[in-house]
């Protein structure tokens, strides 16, 4: 598996490009002039944010000489995107940990789902060698580990919150998203709503 690590990053942001309801979502890390720019969905974006606030709790509850750092205002541009992103791919999984010892966040992302269940049921031991790979799993997807301060993981966690809340506003009967040429709600029984009389 072909794997980028930034060790730390100079910085790292989430964001999203585009118009609402036409957006794509990137979590973005640049180390010594290199950016790597990754793929992810709007809803990955808004759990990494929650996660990242419930991990630094922990951290300052548990290790308060470790986690309890200060948090400092946000430069400008701390946590954004920088320039047109283009993506090396998309992740489907996405981990986060704390390095107590070097007091870092730690962000994993993977293109290729993570596999947990390597010790399954004795039943099922000899079956995986017995089935061919499926088509165009023969390669196993980049994995990049990204590692940054506290400061930098809310920064980034308050700016892809932002990009998130950004989006198109809820409708309030249903919560899907309400379009401006129109919305078509499960609530009215699939009958488009229409403010425009």
């Amino acid at each position: 598996m072909p794997e980028i690590e930034f060790d730390p990053v100079d910085s790292i942001g989430a964001g999203a490009v585009g118009e609402p309801g036409q957006r794509a979502f990137y979590i973005q890390a640049e180390k010594d002039g290199r950016v790597l720019s990754v793929l992810v969905e709007k809803q990955q974006v808004a759990i990494l944010a929650e996660r990242v606030r419930i991990l630094l709790e922990q951290v300052a509850d548990q290790l308060p000489e470790v986690g309890g750092d200060v948090p400092v205002p946000l430069t400008p541009d701390a946590g954004e995107l920088r320039g047109d992103p283009v993506p090396l791919f998309r992740a489907v999984a996405i981990g986060i940990g704390f390095d107590a010892s070097r007091n870092l966040v730690v962000l994993e992302l993977h293109e290729r789902p993570v596999d947990d269940d390597e010790d399954d049921d004795e039943d099922d031991d000899e079956e995986p060698d017995e089935l061919p790979p499926p088509v165009g799993d023969d390669e196993e997807g980049y994995l990049a580990r990204l590692y940054f301060t506290a400061t930098q993981a809310r920064a980034m966690a308050a700016r892809g919150s932002a990009a998130v809340e950004q989006g198109r506003p809820p409708c309030p009967l249903c919560g899907g998203p309400l379009d401006p040429s129109g919305h078509v709600c499960p609530r009215l029984n699939g009958h488009a709503r229409h403010d425009d009389a």
